[in-house]
């Protein structure tokens, strides 16, 4: 009898790790597609073409560092693939610990995914205020515009993204409340010392370049 249970459970661990093998071929596979179409999605909306634009790559190659953004991310969401696959795999093979220890980290992993969110987002805003500064090269109220756009929007993003991480969320509210009420001071400030005449000057001007 105690021979044929140990028969039993040799099989069943055959069996399960079958499973193992298969799933983890399939998770393996879909990770790796997963992680390319990212990247592929970030290079065709020109997130590395931005980055370049915003002097990240000069920084990057005067470390000798060769780090494509669009790459990185796309291996972030391999990677997420990756830990699914781990997760459901002890689970098949009964390691409770260790199927706890991969849930908590994929039950985490949706704030990384919406810092990334909220770091393309950035890269492309802070973009679009750099090509506000060279519409009009010699106007310094336009540069000045785009350099404000620029900091404040990192300020912003990079406050929004420790809160998401759930790094000392409490001291990023804070943080977060002091930065919007101290732009808001700045924004009120300069309309009220005659920015309105400056900002109509603006517009204009970038009205007629979009014409």
């Amino acid at each position: 009898m105690e021979d044929i249970i140990i028969s039993l459970n040799a099989s069943n661990i055959i069996v399960n790790l079958f499973f193992v093998i298969i799933v983890f071929i399939i998770g393996a596979f879909l990770a790796k597609k997963f992680g390319k179409a990212t990247e592929k999605l970030l290079i065709n909306i020109r997130l590395d073409q931005a980055i370049k634009n915003l002097g990240w790559q000069q920084f990057f190659e005067k470390y000798k560092a060769n780090v494509k953004v669009s790459n990185f991310l796309g291996i972030i969401i391999e990677f997420y693939i990756l830990l699914i696959t781990l997760m459901v795999s002890s689970e098949i093979l009964n390691f409770p610990v260790l199927t706890n220890f991969f849930l908590n980290i994929v039950e985490y992993y949706p704030n990384i995914l919406i810092s990334m969110v909220i770091f393309v987002i950035a890269v492309f805003v802070a973009e679009f205020s750099k090509k506000i500064i060279y519409l009009d090269s010699k106007d310094k109220y336009s540069s000045s515009l785009g350099s404000f756009i620029a900091s404040a929007t990192w300020i912003l993003a990079i406050l929004a993204i420790l809160y998401q991480l759930n790094i000392v969320p409490e001291l990023v509210i804070v943080l977060f409340m002091g930065a919007t009420i101290t732009l808001v001071l700045i924004v009120g400030l300069s309309f009220g010392l005659g920015g309105q005449e400056i900002v109509k000057k603006f517009l204009k001007k970038f009205e007629k370049k979009i014409k």
